[in-house]
């Protein structure tokens, strides 16, 4: 006794792998009258502004490493402050950006 028999005859259906030669397709369900159909995508274009968006990302340093060493000596001589306000007010923007997204 095979396992997918008893799946194949319970769902009517046969389960066919495709032949080296065929291509697949995408999913062939259709929506129901109602639906709304989903836009339509332009794969060139997207494919393209990824590539431009990972040519940017590659050359793009991780971090500034000069910003970290002023930090870093800043912090050890004690002349790094926090300006607690401005941090707050961009916690609250990011919160509020998050909050509008949903």
């Amino acid at each position: 006794m095979k396992i997918n028999d008893p799946l194949k005859t319970a769902l009517n259906t046969v389960v066919e792998k495709p032949t080296t030669g065929e291509s697949t397709s995408t999913s062939t369900v259709r929506p129901s009258s109602g639906a709304v159909p989903p836009p339509a995508a332009d794969v060139t274009k997207l494919s393209s502004q990824l590539q431009s968006l990972q040519a940017i990302v590659a050359n793009s340093p991780v971090f500034d490493a000069k910003k970290v060493d002023i930090i870093r000596s800043e912090i050890e001589s004690g002349r790094f402050s926090v300006d607690s306000e401005k941090v707050a007010d961009a916690m609250v923007k990011d919160a509020v950006s998050l909050l509008k997204s949903k």
